[in-house]
């Protein structure tokens, strides 16, 4: 997958206005959201801004922001009655409509108005009209658009008008949404994410006017749920409608840019998430294989291909033997029952490991999961009676039975399962700081991301804060890049 750059995009000049003077304000009333974008109006809200969507719901004497969409003369005539201080943020374009259909009126010209309706940038234009009859066939009038449609279907409109009325004047999107709007029509590639509110109506135009598979997100969460889709095409547009912040947009294109292929993770602190609930230690490993099931899930939902999990190290088998009994159990209960979930979710298992060292039941259940899933793409690599020097020393055997000298490039051959790309991320919980003995040879360039959540409590927004730190990394692998 490949991602490009669509300019222009993002914030254009009258909302870039509005939001920079909004941030210089406290405790403050809005009349309506200042933009159409969720990331702004959270961030105002912590400065204290009170959003309202009618004017008598501003107290006498208070301060009020009357968003980039604009105001109907109305509600400013409103607003001075009621003694309210004003902070105009509206967009200068969309004064300019308002300028237009005043002056239209007082050449004695009817207006009509595109858009819609039920927008807050029409709302405040319908209010400039005076004379709201219809005009007559033939009739000389002005038209005018809301600043935010469809370029092409404002000229469609306007050659339909021009049909049956006299359009001697007329007004169209604004100059930075059509160039937005041209630049998505030219893109010729497989895929483009659009990237803001659903609420934003220039927004939701460039997600139409689109010739590709088209894709909408409005916060990280939703980018890192459409990755897996994306990950299927070969050239990715990114966008982002007038009203989106700079910083979401970046965050989705490097995230989206280094998304890792391989995610590891150590597995740990079933024991002490049991045992600060008063439970026995094997009922955090029954929560945590439940996690487990869900992390695939989640990463596959990512676009993830593989994940590696330190399920039971070769010094695990010095624990209690209660422990170990019970954790051989789960293991093989976890075989049967999720058996239809890997078929299901198109997962492959594979588990390494000195499988010699597990009872001939089980090692019979493991072939029979991976004969069953070794078709798919996606891969869940269970390692079991595992160590990272284990597997080394290995390896290390093997070549020698073999009587070859290894290389770096061709000691991989030897390792527990060489088809795999090395780690890319590896994830561990518990608030530990340390590798274990967990895959060293492959994980020699991977990022680590450290987690105090214990594993059975791991949630999606723990693996998203995850992603979010590595794809905030440059990966130099030794170089000076």
């Amino acid at each position: 997958m490949k991602i490009e750059v669509i300019n222009p995009h993002g914030l254009c000049s009258g909302v870039n206005a509005a939001i920079a003077k909004a941030l210089k304000l406290r405790n403050v009333y809005c009349l309506h959201h200042l933009v159409h974008n969720e990331i702004v109006i959270d961030e105002l809200k912590a400065l204290g801004f009170r959003f309202v969507d009618d004017i008598e719901a501003v107290p006498d004497g208070e301060t009020v922001v009357f968003s980039a969409h604009g105001v109907s003369p109305q509600i400013r005539k409103r607003a001075e009655e009621k003694k309210l201080k004003i902070v105009d943020t509206t967009c200068p374009f969309v004064e300019r409509v308002h300028r237009d259909v005043r002056t239209f009126q007082e050449q004695g010209l009817k207006v009509i108005v595109l858009g819609d309706r039920e927008h807050d940038e029409v709302k405040g234009i319908l209010g400039e009209l005076k004379d709201h009859r219809d005009p007559e066939k033939g009739e000389k009038v002005g038209v005018v658009s809301q600043t935010t449609m469809n370029a092409d279907l404002v000229a469609e409109k306007i050659a339909a008008l021009k049909k049956r009325y006299e359009v001697v004047a007329e007004g169209t999107v604004c100059r930075a949404t059509k160039e937005r709007q041209d630049a998505v029509r030219s893109f010729d590639g497989d895929a483009l994410l659009v990237l803001g509110s659903r609420s934003s109506a220039n927004t939701k135009r460039l997600a139409e006017i689109a010739n590709c598979d088209t894709f909408l997100a409005s916060d990280m969460n939703e980018v890192m749920r459409l990755a897996e889709k994306l990950s299927h095409y070969d050239r990715v547009g990114v966008t982002s409608g007038a009203s989106t912040p700079e910083r979401f947009f970046e965050s989705a294109v490097r995230y989206l840019s280094n998304i890792p292929r391989h995610v590891a993770i150590i597995m740990d602190g079933n024991g002490r998430w049991a045992e600060s609930r008063g439970l026995k230690r094997g009922e955090g490993h029954k929560a945590g294989a439940k996690t487990l099931m869900e992390v695939v899930r989640w990463c596959g939902d990512r676009g993830i291909r593989y994940v590696s999990v330190y399920a039971f190290s070769t010094e695990n088998w010095k624990r209690p033997e209660d422990e170990v009994s019970g954790l051989m159990k789960l293991f093989g209960s976890m075989l049967s029952k999720e058996a239809a979930t890997f078929v299901k979710n198109k997962v492959r298992l594979r588990v390494i490991g000195r499988r010699g060292d597990l009872s001939f039941p089980l090692r019979k259940a493991i072939a029979a999961l991976e004969k069953k899933t070794e078709k798919f793409e996606r891969e869940l690599i269970l390692c079991v009676s595992y160590g990272g020097r284990a597997e080394i020393v290995d390896a290390v055997n093997r070549a020698i039975e073999k009587g070859e000298k290894v290389t770096e490039e061709t000691f991989r051959e030897y390792l527990y399962a060489p088809d795999v790309p090395d780690p890319d991320l590896v994830i561990r919980t518990s608030g530990e700081v340390r590798t274990s003995n967990f895959l060293l040879w492959e994980s020699a360039y991977a990022e680590y991301h450290f987690t105090a959540t214990n594993w059975p409590d791991f949630s999606e927004r723990d693996l998203d804060a995850a992603l979010e730190d590595y794809a905030g990394r440059h990966r130099r692998k030794g170089d000076v890049k």
